[in-house]
């Protein structure tokens, strides 16, 4: 009888201690009155804000508690990214930026004291290729013919537009140059839209670009001249045009602008594997697939805590990369 009793109390225990876990996420994800902020790291009504706002009721509605979304832009998202960092560790303050933003500001910003390993990606939620556009008086019909060209001496240096020094563009630019051997001057510009004016008006000759409605607009009238994807497959809104691995003096040149949810590293791995899992759902549903369509980002792969990890890892090695090939310092 006392072995039984003993035997029943312990099995008491143990259910317990199995609950503990479980309740604490659960309280901790839907406290009573409780709202959930998620930070993004730009302006309103850029594609990571438009995206955010795009899961806010969905996931709202998946955690049972308020969801809303604010504005902390500034400084390549380096304002927003250090916000979130001393936030508490709840899980209860996310940060929307763009993958490039969140490795590159502390490379090449004094202010953005933190690392992208400060931070744990839960899901991308907007990705979309680099891709090499020129201006409309270029005949360059491939990637090669560029390159031939400039080798050969028959074209000047060219000048390639990016939003500043160490932003993702400059950063691409400049490990194509070093891979090519293509002389390339750095123009920098406020961001995409004066970068896209500027090849318009013929300021410049060239930019990696991220793909969205608006640049491939332009490349359907002829206004700008696509040369080619950065990734290992053609783009499904671009099927004509080759990769940048393609040809002949490429291989394996992948960068993609990506905006993401992320949460401190701090945050518990319960709560942080809550969230990714009701964002999987979400980014996995056929509404928001026709959000990607229509905004000719790339499909969402679901990732778990682990792979999304290693994924973050991988882009933030690339970067590293670069960045010490050009002595990227932070100013």
């Amino acid at each position: 009888m006392k072995t039984l009793f003993q035997s029943m109390r312990r099995l008491t225990w143990l259910l317990g201690a199995a609950l503990v876990p479980l309740l604490t996420t659960t309280l901790a994800l839907a406290q009573s009155g409780k709202t959930l902020v998620m930070r993004v790291a730009y302006p309103p009504g850029g594609p990571a804000d438009v995206a955010a706002r795009k899961i806010q009721g969905p996931l709202q509605a998946a955690l049972g508690q308020t969801v809303i979304v604010e504005n902390v832009p500034g400084a390549g998202g380096s304002i927003g990214a250090n916000n979130v960092l001393n936030a508490p560790a709840d899980g209860q303050t996310l940060l929307v930026t763009t993958g490039n933003d969140l490795i590159l500001a502390p490379m090449a910003i004094a202010q953005a004291r933190y690392k992208s390993e400060n931070y744990r990606l839960l899901a991308t939620i907007l990705p979309t290729d680099f891709t090499l556009v020129t201006n409309a008086d270029h005949s360059f019909t491939s990637l090669d013919d560029l390159v031939e060209r400039s080798r050969g001496g028959k074209t000047k240096e060219m000048s390639v537009g990016s939003w500043g020094h160490g932003s993702a563009p400059y950063l691409v630019a400049a490990d194509f140059s070093s891979a090519t051997g293509v002389q390339l001057l750095d123009v920098p510009y406020k961001g995409a839209a004066p970068v896209i004016q500027a090849l318009l008006s013929r300021e410049i000759d060239l930019a990696f670009v991220p793909l969205a409605p608006s640049v491939l607009e332009l490349i359907r009238t002829g206004r700008i001249k696509p040369i080619g994807v950065s990734n290992t497959k053609r783009n499904p809104y671009l099927p004509q045009v080759p990769t940048l691995s393609e040809g002949k003096y490429l291989k394996n040149f992948v960068y993609s602008a990506w905006a993401a949810v992320f949460v401190p590293a701090s945050v518990p791995e319960p709560i942080a594997m809550r969230l990714n899992q009701h964002l999987a759902t979400i980014t996995a549903s056929d509404d928001f697939q026709k959000f990607l369509q229509e905004s000719a980002a790339l499909p969402v792969e679901p990732m778990t805590l682990t792979q999304a990890s290693a994924y973050l890892q991988r882009e933030t090695d690339k970067f590293k990369r670069i960045a010490k090939l050009v002595k990227l310092e932070p100013q």
